[in-house]
């Protein structure tokens, strides 16, 4: 069978993206991910024409390949990647490119100045939080800290009406809701 001439190929787009999680992933265990995510959101016939496929990664960033009309369905499954191996993760497409050096140069190997989340310093204790967030914000007292979430018992009465709307007591934050916002320790 004769090989087609590129002209006559389909098109590939490459995004870059990287991975926050709780842990460290595998590779196979994230590609299972997004193929789960796939065909959950579009069905097989339709996640096997997006044609994805994770060309390359390493050190949480990596090159997904996809076909080009298809790009805007793999952003869609890519956000909807929650959960891997019961640790939360979270996939942020860093950019677009047609060729795969393109997807390199200009997204993987410039060095970005916004960390893709903020550092946890391991000293500091926090006894309060204020939160500012698009609704308003929220203070209070931490209840509990891990490594990557707060509790907070929030003191705002309006606060307090949507905990007890929703049946529970405590603001679940994470290093995901904190990213570019103020938190006054």
């Amino acid at each position: 069978m004769k090989i087609l001439p590129p002209t006559l190929r389909e098109s590939n787009r490459y995004l870059a993206i990287s991975v926050t999680s709780e842990g460290d992933i595998p590779r196979r265990d994230l590609v299972n991910e997004i193929l789960f995510c796939a065909a959950t959101l579009l069905g097989d016939a339709g996640s096997s024409e997006m044609g994805i496929r994770l060309l390359s990664f390493e050190e949480n960033k990596g090159i997904i390949q996809c076909r080009m009309d298809k790009v805007w369905e793999t952003r869609a499954v890519l956000a909807i990647v929650t959960t891997t191996k019961g640790m939360r993760t979270r996939i942020k497409v860093l950019g677009v490119s047609g060729t795969v050096r393109g997807a390199t140069e200009k997204y993987l190997l410039t060095q970005d100045i916004n960390e893709p989340e903020p550092e946890i310093k391991r000293t500091q204790t926090i006894k309060e939080c204020k939160m500012i967030i698009d609704v308003g914000t929220i203070s209070g007292e931490v209840v509990n800290r891990n490594t990557n979430e707060i509790d907070l018992l929030s003191e705002d009465p309006h606060s307090l009406e949507i905990l007890n709307r929703s049946n529970t007591r405590y603001f679940g934050i994470t290093v995901f809701d904190i990213k570019d916002k103020e938190i006054d320790v």
